[in-house]
């Protein structure tokens, strides 16, 4: 799929990134991804570019493998396509600060993926933070409890975070403490400020 003019290549990324954020694409069930998906096929500005160099049926392939696996991180400011959204989440060292304190700061060149995680450090104390929106905690708590079991990582703490204007209800806060308390696990909740950005075209 190198095939794809560059430019090209980034203003239908810019395009798909910014239906997702208005669509709230990390609220959506799956089926309702699925039909967006179709959507995006029939779109001038999506699959209407993308059919100049690639068959239909490697479309939906496309846009599954390569802006939309890429969302979450680029929405948080992480990799390559940071760029190209055009509503921004905070960046990990944002969300550390946040969460503990101004003394702390994320360990950039620790950031890992799926879920979402880094080392955090303040003087001579370290955490591993691991994020992510409240229908992620089973993956946090799953890679949490990996991260003890395998030692080779500073002591977890879970960061369930939502964006402005999606309050928790307070007992799924409170379910949240007490299934993070069963694994052992700190479990912290945070508001996540959104802003709109103006994505780099070229």
């Amino acid at each position: 799929m190198s095939q794809l003019p560059e430019d090209l290549r980034r203003a239908v990324i810019i395009e798909v990134y910014r239906q997702a954020a208005e669509l709230d694409w990390n609220g959506m069930t799956g089926p309702q991804r699925t039909s967006h998906y179709n959507r995006w096929l029939d779109d001038p500005k999506i699959g209407g570019e993308l059919s100049r160099y690639l068959h239909r049926d490697k479309i939906r392939y496309w846009l599954k493998d390569v802006p939309m696996k890429e969302y979450a991180r680029a929405r948080s400011g992480i990799g390559t396509l940071a760029d190209l959204v055009s509503i921004r989440l905070p960046s990990p060292d944002q969300i550390c600060k946040q969460v503990m304190g101004e003394d702390w700061s994320a360990v950039e060149s620790s950031i890992r993926e799926k879920p979402l995680r880094c080392r955090i450090v303040s003087g001579e104390h370290q955490r591993l933070m691991i994020w992510g929106p409240p229908k992620s905690l089973r993956d946090l708590v799953w890679a949490g409890i990996n991260a003890v079991v395998e030692a080779t990582e500073p002591r977890p703490i879970l960061v369930i975070g939502t964006p402005q204007g999606q309050e928790l209800d307070p007992g799924e806060k409170r379910r949240h403490l007490l299934l993070g308390g069963v694994a052992d696990l700190e479990v912290r909740h945070t508001v996540l400020r959104i802003w709109r950005v103006e994505p780099a075209s070229s």
